[in-house]
């Protein structure tokens, strides 16, 4: 469940938030008359599951790259202008 929150409620009823908090509620603090999101405050959720890479993406493309490949001297970097 998540509760809206101003900043001056959220800084005076703190302790009360705490507990909020520690009950499982996510507070959504906000600012001003426009509601401007300051962030939001709970217990830290599971992140989101990684997405799968698929390695070798150029090998489909009939593209080989190898270390060599990635490997330049100083002067090659120099006419690249890095």
């Amino acid at each position: 469940m998540t509760v809206t929150m101003h900043i001056g409620e959220f800084k005076a009823r703190f302790s009360e938030v705490v507990e909020m908090i520690k009950g499982g509620v996510v507070i959504k603090v906000v600012k001003g008359k426009s509601g401007q999101l300051v962030g939001y405050f709970g217990k830290e959720m599971k992140p989101a599951k990684p997405k799968k890479r698929k390695l070798g993406f150029f090998k489909d493309q009939g593209i080989e790259i190898s270390k060599s490949d990635m490997e330049w001297t100083d002067e090659e970097l120099s006419e690249m202008g890095i």
